[in-house]
């Protein structure tokens, strides 16, 4: 009786030992398939250059006025905001001579549309800025994923960006076609 015993607790031992070897293995070569899990390849756009190369379509305007305001459906504190700009040159893509725009944007305490990003700041009447979006017929014309306010005497240097069509070199951690 001991003897069976014996053999049932070692065939119970061995059994777990293979199940957590096999587990082990298996999330091993998960992680080393997919790896790196937590990098998020995004393009490079603190250099102006790099710009063209990561949007669709990329132009010169001056926001003429805020037209309207979703709130965040989920409770959040922010929404987008919508704002109608007057395009003064288009630098990439085919691009409208007005465009309405969505921004995503958070509200401040005090009631103020916000940004964190500094390439992304808020599009606000009067200001005139480059502008790179995608075009989402939700939010008018398409939603801002760029903006830097500008002068005009920018749009040659951004005209010469958009025929160079550099692209930003890969981020650490980041694989090509990631």
């Amino acid at each position: 009786m001991t003897m069976n015993r014996t053999r049932i607790a070692g065939l119970a031992l061995a059994g777990t030992l293979v199940l957590g070897a096999t587990g082990w293995a298996a999330t091993e070569a998960f992680t080393a398939r997919t790896s790196p899990v937590h990098a998020l390849c995004l393009p490079d756009l603190s250099h102006d250059e790099y710009v063209p190369a990561a949007m669709s379509h990329l132009a010169y305007a001056t926001v003429e006025s805020a037209v309207g305001y979703d709130p965040d459906t989920d409770g959040g504190p922010g929404g987008i905001q919508r704002v109608r700009l007057r395009v003064l040159h288009p630098l990439k893509g085919e691009v409208p001579a007005t465009l309405t725009l969505g921004q995503g944007v958070d509200v401040s305490p005090e009631g103020h549309y916000t940004s964190h990003d500094p390439q992304y700041p808020v599009l606000s009447p009067g200001r005139t800025y480059v502008v790179g979006y995608t075009p989402d017929p939700a939010y008018g014309d398409g939603y801002a994923r760029y903006a830097k306010q500008e002068p005009d005497s920018a749009v040659t240097r951004w005209t010469t960006y958009v025929a160079r069509g550099v692209v930003a070199p890969l981020g650490e951690g980041c694989a090509e076609g990631a």
